[in-house]
């Protein structure tokens, strides 16, 4: 099939010779029946072989193969060959103007075809000419209805393909805008609590200590050294490029220790065995934990924050809390929102609020079998 689908010009070929032999050997049966017809001779055939070879080219220019089987078909009627068989012609053709153009075209096509239709029937049949245009006007109107009922088809798939490009597309942008929020809202976060530290003790009245500015800026330049580390493996993702090994729950203890800077201190708990964790979960789970502890630096004004990560058999459960402003600290709602989408994208829960006794929490269930 793939085949005949490549070499459409083929295709109609054989289609065009299929619809020549059977007007061919049906029209002289039809014309046993029919009075003052003339039998098929060497012309009637030459005829149909001519309308044959304009439906060859109907899907390219279908208004082409429709004027040959109009003038074909006339002609094969006013020398007074049977009629009925040779009608094929101008449906066929008549439903590829339908299939392959436009209203407009179509709107031509289909009134041409009933002004010659009409005018055979009234020059050479008398007594029955409403019946030969009734039945004109329905083999028409059958033509042009498959006709439009193929193309209407066939651009509502064409439309869907381009809407689900265009999704993928804005599914793809929102993917590295997020991946780009996660990796450098953390370091960001991070790099500005420690030049706010340094800042603090440049500030004060004395001697300035070297070791909290040399931690300082020793942290900040692990946090940007990091971001960059991570915006490279992000975008060979995306370029199909190897750099790196892809970050996951591992590497939390990384990003804990970033973190954990003056005036905040984070703890880790892992619980359990890390085991064989999928590589979506796994991006997921690191992710919101970055996000998580991200809002903590940024909007909490917490001095103590813990991060939990608890590996089952079936799922792993994560868990990051603070002590400081609660709701009031949660952010404007854009990390929680991206957090929740991570979760659910790997087919798992999100949870997030203000805890008892103070502070925020965030839980996430992650699935680890499918």
């Amino acid at each position: 099939m793939r085949w005949w689908r490549e070499r459409p010009l083929v295709t109609d070929a054989v289609f065009a010779a299929v619809v020549g032999v059977l007007v061919a050997l049906s029209s002289s049966p039809a014309g046993e029946g029919q009075d003052g017809v003339l039998p098929m001779d060497a012309t009637a055939y030459a005829l149909v072989a001519v309308a044959s070879a304009g439906l060859v080219v109907r899907r390219r220019w279908p208004g082409v193969a429709l004027a040959v089987a109009l003038v074909t078909t006339m002609v094969f009627l006013q020398l007074r060959y049977p009629y009925g068989p040779v009608f094929l012609f101008s449906g066929v053709a008549l439903y590829s103007v339908a299939a392959w153009r436009g209203y407009r075209y179509t709107r031509v096509a289909a009134l041409a075809s009933v002004v010659v239709h009409v005018t055979w029937a009234v020059l050479f049949e008398d007594d029955g000419a409403l019946t030969a245009i009734i039945g004109s006007t329905l083999w028409i109107v059958a033509a042009v209805g498959a006709g439009t009922t193929v193309r209407l088809r066939r651009e509502g798939v064409l439309r869907g393909l381009a809407e689900a490009r265009r999704q993928a597309g804005y599914e793809e942008r929102l993917r590295i805008a997020q991946e780009v929020h996660d990796v450098v809202g953390h370091s960001l976060a991070v790099i500005s609590m420690n030049a706010g530290a340094a800042l603090h003790v440049l500030g004060k009245p004395g001697p300035v200590p070297p070791e909290p500015l040399e931690r300082s800026l020793r942290a900040i330049r692990q946090a940007s050294n990091g971001a960059l580390d991570e915006l490279r493996a992000t975008l060979a993702t995306f370029t199909g490029t190897i750099s790196g090994q892809p970050v996951g729950l591992s590497a939390v203890p990384g990003l804990v220790a970033a973190t954990d800077v003056d005036g905040l201190a984070v703890r880790l708990d892992v619980d359990g065995a890390p085991g064989t964790v999928p590589a979506p979960v796994d991006l997921a789970g690191y992710r919101i934990v970055q996000e998580a502890l991200a809002n903590v630096v940024r909007h909490a004004q917490a001095r103590h924050a813990g991060v939990r990560i608890a590996y089952g058999p079936d799922a792993v459960a994560i868990t990051v809390t603070d002590d400081g402003r609660g709701a009031d600290g949660a952010g404007t709602g854009t990390g929680i929102a991206s957090m929740g989408e991570r979760a659910r994208s790997v087919g798992g829960t999100f949870v997030a609020g203000p805890r008892e006794g103070g502070g925020f929490e965030v839980r996430a269930s992650l699935p680890v079998r499918t």
